[in-house]
This record gives structure tokens, C-alpha cells and sequence, in this order.
């Protein structure tokens, strides 16, 4: 590198590329200093310990891949249409990058917006059978389930979600 990185955006993105390159698990801030052309303490700075500088890499990380998910929904669509192309999205972006990303989503903000969105479709489907909400199953605790087996099948490396998008349609379409 021939110039010294000194902003926090910079270092962020010098972190990024790090992570992309060699995966999240391997991101030092030894090695962001030395990526950076700084000294370590200068990094210290701007992220107070290691967990700070992966939780900003890992939510500049998702917020990119779920920038355009607003794109893939139209208003009264089938909740089990949007999560097939949803999951194909996510499938596609995601299959350049080792599967640590996956693991970066838990509990963090990005995770709250891909449930949100879970949330909103599925409450603006007219075809959802209403009657299948209860103390045992909300709306709520349905879409964590179906992130979490969505994240599980991208785990697994599987390349569509056809057999989980078919269970979920008897669940909640009574016709």
C-alpha cells in the first residue's frame, strides 16, 4: 500500500477487505494496523477491542446485501413467492463469500431488519390463513423460524428452498 489509511471509514473499508479476502474469523487488529500502514494503537481509536471492529464489518457487510431487498417486494405478494426469491438473492450474494458471514447476522441489526421485512410481507399476504396465529405461533416467533432455517439451508449450501417453501405453504394457506 503506499498511503497511510487514517479515516475510521477507511479502516473500516481496509477491514472489509480483509474479510472478504481471508474471512471474518481471520480479521486481527494487528493485521488492520499492518493492512493500514498505521500503528495498532491508531486503530484502537476508532474500535475499542476486536468485537467493535467485527460488528462494524459485519454490518457494513449485511446492510450492502440487504439494501436491494426492498426491490424484490411488491405489496400483497405470496409470502412464500417473496422468501423464493429472497432466498435466491441471498443464495446468489452470499456465494462468493466463505460461510462465516453467515454467523455475523445473529443478533445484530441487520438481523432485525431481515425480520422485519419477514414480518411486513407476511402480514400484507391476503392469502395467509389468519385463524393459524396463536399463544403457540405468532407472526413473530413464525418469521424467526423461517430466518433461521433460511440461514441453515445457506449454511448448508443448499441452492434453493423449494421442499421449505412447500411446507411452509401448507402451513399457511388454507385452500
Amino acid at each position: 500500500m503506499n498511503h497511510r489509511v487514517t479515516s475510521q471509514e477507511q479502516i473500516l473499508e481496509q477491514a472489509m477487505n480483509l474479510a472478504v479476502r481471508d474471512g471474518v474469523a481471520s480479521v486481527s487488529m494487528r493485521k488492520l494496523a499492518a493492512a493500514c500502514g498505521i500503528a495498532l494503537g491508531s486503530v484502537y481509536n476508532y474500535y475499542p477491542n476486536k468485537e467493535a471492529l467485527i460488528t462494524a464489518v459485519s454490518e457494513k457487510f449485511w446492510n450492502g446485501i440487504l439494501l436491494d431487498q426492498e426491490k424484490l417486494y411488491r405489496r400483497g405478494m405470496s409470502f412464500t413467492f417473496f422468501l423464493e426469491q429472497y432466498y435466491s438473492y441471498l443464495y446468489g450474494r452470499l456465494s462468493r463469500y466463505d460461510k462465516s458471514w453467515l454467523e455475523e447476522i445473529n443478533g445484530r441489526a441487520p438481523e432485525k431488519a431481515v425480520l422485519a421485512m419477514l414480518r411486513r410481507v407476511l402480514s400484507e399476504d391476503p392469502r395467509v390463513d389468519r385463524a393459524i396465529w396463536n399463544m403457540e405461533l405468532s407472526e413473530d416467533t413464525f418469521c424467526s423460524y423461517v430466518l433461521i432455517n433460511l440461514l441453515a439451508l445457506l449454511r448448508a449450501g443448499e441452492n434453493n428452498c423449494r421442499f421449505f417453501l412447500f411446507l411452509l405453504e401448507h402451513l399457511l394457506y388454507n385452500e
